[in-house]
């Protein structure tokens, strides 16, 4: 299946020559979980501090995507 990811911030592949928020195309096999895709993603699962799947956070990591999902991955955010 295939899914829409947009990483934030430090999450976002600039080697590629990305943007933060730029649409990237994931393919996973059919009932991935958020987990399996920051797997995919070679993301470290403490570096994503909040995964919003169709505008809905998702606090399981072993919550099931489906095909056409659009998945958005942020890092803790830190500042004043």
């Amino acid at each position: 299946m295939r899914i829409e990811v947009r990483r934030y911030a430090t999450l976002a592949d600039t080697r590629s020559g990305r943007v933060p928020g730029d649409p990237e195309d994931v393919t996973l096999d059919d009932g991935a979980t958020v987990a399996q895709l920051l797997d995919r993603l070679a993301l470290p699962h403490a570096a994503v501090h909040l995964a919003i799947v169709n505008g809905r956070i998702v606090h399981d990591r072993r919550a099931c995507l489906a095909g056409g999902d659009r998945v958005a991955l942020f890092p803790p955010v830190g500042g004043g």
